[in-house]
């Protein structure tokens, strides 16, 4: 690795050692994102894909998407040990014979190319973690979003990407569905956070899918005849009952259901209450 690149100011102290290590590794290793934070806890996923995300815009890190012979989209990543004016991948033979068998995050045996001062890294199709999002047809996933970005001003450590922001969306989404609060849901994911976060998205999902509240029970709201103090039918906001307005025969109809005989009990409370109010005001 030449001084130019362990020396880049351009790039952090991670991702000259991220830079390293892939360089280091044998002709089609394969590693992530993920398995790379798995190696290194106290960076994170976070610190990891914020390193890479350098060597991207330093040009030291390519990403080439392609369709093999069989159809399947494939990623492959070349990683260089300057940075490269131009990139242009070579275009992948189709492989044959029986195939090997393999796990993501291994470090495969093998000699490295010397040959060669390209590394190429196998990763997955970007296309497995792709994010859906839904049409935010009443607000809500607007809102959601909102929510998450707001989750930074409470503890920087909270600060999300805008895929990773997309990806917990649908959650808070669920949650304002079920008629949960803003503080309700900033509650949940900022109580009691540990003292160190490897990754915020797997936090704030993990403790959004563990609280989720049940769906809260929404009551018919009733108001009062203004002569009568009866309730009046669901859905009459004002005015008199259909009894006040001289309409005895759709009582039982325009009722909403209630049962006549409560409603004529209720009446005789209200007019003894206010009986016993009057008296008690004469008294004084």
């Amino acid at each position: 690795m030449p001084n130019s690149a362990a020396r880049h100011r351009g790039l952090s102290f991670t991702a000259r050692g991220i830079l390293v290590h892939l360089l280091s590794l044998p002709s089609g290793a394969r590693e992530d994102v993920r398995t790379l934070a798995d190696r290194n806890p106290v960076v994170g996923r976070k610190g990891v894909q914020d390193a890479v995300e350098e060597l991207i815009r330093e040009r030291y890190y390519f990403r080439h998407t392609y369709r093999d012979d069989q159809g399947r989209v494939r990623t492959e990543t070349f990683v260089f040990d300057t940075p490269q004016a131009e990139f242009s991948p070579v275009p992948v033979p189709p492989g044959t014979g029986s195939p090997v068998s393999g796990r993501t995050g291994t470090l495969p045996s093998g000699v490295k190319d010397l040959g060669s001062r390209t590394q190429e890294i196998s990763l997955p199709s970007p296309s497995s973690d792709s994010v859906a999002v839904a049409p935010d047809e009443d607000g809500r996933a607007g809102e959601a979003e909102r929510i998450l970005g707001r989750l930074e001003a409470v503890d920087g450590r909270l600060r999300l990407s805008r895929r990773q922001t997309q990806s917990v969306t649908p959650l808070v989404t669920q949650w304002l569905q079920r008629g949960a609060t803003v503080a309700e849901i900033t509650d949940a994911v900022t109580q009691g956070l540990p003292e160190r976060i490897y990754s915020a998205a797997k936090l704030v999902t993990d403790r959004l899918t563990r609280k989720l509240p049940a769906p809260r029970r929404s009551w018919e709201s009733y108001v009062d005849c203004a002569e009568c103090r009866n309730p009046l039918p669901v859905g009459q906001a004002s005015g008199i009952c259909a009894r006040c307005a001289g309409l005895s025969a759709p009582v039982a109809v325009e009722s909403g259901g209630l049962d006549l005989g409560v409603v004529a009990t209720a009446a005789r409370i209200r007019e003894a209450m206010r009986a016993r109010r009057v008296v008690a005001g004469g008294a004084r």
